[in-house]
Order: C-alpha cells, then structure tokens, then sequence
C-alpha cells in the first residue's frame, strides 16, 4: 500500500512540474492554469511507469502508440488532453479500424489511450476520462504457426553433444525451456541462487510484468541442471569467479545474452533437420500447446 501511494505521489509531482514549468514559460501566474499538453502527459506516464519498474519495451510500445493518437489530435485541433471527448475516442478507433493492421495492433494502440487517461484519471488531471466505455476490440487467440510435433522436440533435445562441456549447458538449456516455458529473457536472468535442485525449482525474477514467481521443473531438465551446476559452470567460470549468471559463455564465461541463447536454439534445430522456424518462444508454444484442450490440437 505505501509503494502504491509513493508511486502515485510521485507521478503528481511530475504533472504538477511540468505544467508550473509551461506556465512559466507561456503563462502569468495569475491566468487560466496552462493546458494538460500530450507530451507532457506522455513524459509524466512513462516516469510513473518506471517507478513501477515497467519493462523498457513495455514503456516505449506505449509511446509509440500514443504519438499516433496525439497526432489524430492534432489533426482535429486539440491540443489539450482535457478537451477530448468520448466521441473523439470513438472516431480515433474508427480510423484505427480502417487501417491495414491485425485486431491485435488496433487493440494495443486503443489500450495505450485507455492507459494514459486511467493515469490522469487516477491523478485528478482531467474532470472527465473519455475513454471508460470504449468496447475494446475482441483478441482472438489463435493457434501458434510454428508449433513443434513431440518428435521434432525430441529431435532438437537430442542434438546437444553432452561429452563436451558446451552440450550439457546447451542441452540444460533446451531441457529447460521444453519443461518449464519460461521467455528467452528470464532464462538469461537466472542467478545460481535462483536454482533449488533439491526441491526442483526456478525462481524466476521480475517477469513479464514485473512479477516473479516459481516454476517447477521436469526430472530431466533437474537431472540436467545438477549436472551443469556441480560439474560445468564451475569449469565455465573458471576465469570469472565471481559471476553470477546461472547460464554462462564458454569463452569468457559471462552471463549468455538473448541474441545468444536463440543463435544455440536455431543451432540444434538446423542439426536436427527441423525446418521449421525455431526459437526459445516455440518451446513456450510448445508448452502451451500440450495443456490446450484435444479439440483445439486436433484443429492445428
């Protein structure tokens, strides 16, 4: 509760600054307080989201989409966030649904107006929220293109050469996406100290959407780790001791980045002959794939 009122403190502080800073600039103290300009509003969001700890995409995808509204704004004349209405969202959504984009696009962009105005809403900026009622457009999940078959899985599984060093990492890894389906970026933010072999656990930091949580491990991807752990990373970091990284390079060994853990996962798929398009997130479809309902597998 007391991070809940610290954060919004602090996104009050950063549209009181701001506006004091445009009256300042355009305005006598004494006249009609400055308008709430879309930047503005935009700079004070994108701080609060920070202090929420949001991910940088996550932040920036919000912008983006933002500068497109702020344009139909300025399009139509208005120039203070105060003075939209419900109708003016309205007409925004029916321009967004004649573009050339997936309903999925449509509804990001409307997601990031709807975003914007609960946070001024929530900050006593505006009288009105224009955008509470707005029928979102309706997602629709679709089944994955690039779903694996269990004999293609076990193909890429079997690739790693586990008499070298780099193969036990490289298959831990790939064992480890197959059980527990976790993102490429949260494999490479494992820590040694996020590992609990005796229970079988990972736990998982500052996830999508900032939330950690604990995911349990299947016995061969266990199996695995414990190898890596107790006989490979320890001859991995013999020249970084003080590394921390669960998952380390073989050459310097530091923490893997992103690029590198898809460049292992496109390596073994191409040596296991699959020629469909692999990366770490197919494993994550692949796991999802398996706890769908039969009626939906058998539809793919």
């Amino acid at each position: 509760m007391n991070q809940v009122i610290e954060n919004k403190s602090v996104a009050e502080n950063l549209l009181e600054n701001a506006e004091e800073h445009i009256t300042r600039t355009g305005a006598n103290a004494g006249e009609v307080p400055a308008i709430l300009a879309p930047e503005t509003a935009k700079a004070a969001l994108r701080d609060y989201l920070k202090t929420l700890k949001r991910n940088a995409s996550t932040i920036n995808n919000y912008a983006g989409c933002l500068n497109r509204f702020f344009a139909f704004l300025r399009k139509k004349g208005i120039a203070d966030l105060r003075a939209v209405t419900r109708a003016d969202i309205r007409e925004y959504q029916a321009e967004l649904s004649t573009a050339t984009w997936t309903v999925h696009t449509t509804h990001k962009h409307l997601r990031a107006v709807r975003r914007l105005y609960e946070f001024l809403d929530d900050q006593g900026k505006v009288l009105m929220n224009p955008a509470v009622g707005i029928q979102m457009p309706k997602l629709v999940r679709n089944i994955p293109r690039n779903i694996m078959t269990r004999h293609e899985v076990r193909k890429i599984l079997d690739a790693p050469d586990t008499s070298l060093h780099g193969g036990i990492r490289d298959k831990t890894i790939l064992e480890v996406f197959y059980t527990t389906g976790i993102r490429v970026a949260e494999l490479c933010s494992l820590t040694v100290h996020d590992v609990d072999l005796l229970n079988g656990y990972l736990r998982i930091n500052c996830g999508k959407g900032c939330k950690d949580r604990v995911v349990p491990l299947g016995k061969k991807a266990r199996k695995y780790l414990n190898e890596y752990v107790r006989h490979v990373r320890g001859f991995l970091t013999r020249k970084t001791r003080d590394e921390r990284a669960l998952f380390v390079g073989e050459r310097h060994g530091g923490e893997l980045t992103t690029t590198r853990v898809n460049q292992i996962v496109r390596h073994y798929a191409r040596l296991a002959g699959i020629r469909k398009r692999v990366s770490p997130h197919v494993f994550r479809h692949y796991a999802e794939f398996r706890i769908m309902p039969s009626n939906i597998r058998n539809a793919a």
